[in-house]
């Protein structure tokens, strides 16, 4: 199944799902990705980069900063 990205509008076979503002993206639309426990993959997009407060909860390994940005 093609989808096509949320970001970059390029169609791609493989996408994640940024878990800060819920976009589909392509790898090359994703900044950065971690494991923060075993079971769950942290994803962040290059326009949730540049927002301080999403980036924060990243590096700390948070997974939605909805409450905190309001």
């Amino acid at each position: 199944m093609i989808v096509s990205c949320e970001r970059c509008k390029r169609q791609v076979f493989k996408y994640e799902t940024c878990n800060y503002c819920k976009r589909k993206i392509c790898y090359s639309c994703m900044k950065s990705s971690q494991r923060s426990p075993k079971t769950r993959r942290l994803v962040i997009c290059k326009d949730c980069w540049g927002m301080m407060p999403r980036r924060k909860a990243f590096k700390n390994r948070r997974g939605s900063v909805v409450a905190e940005e309001a």
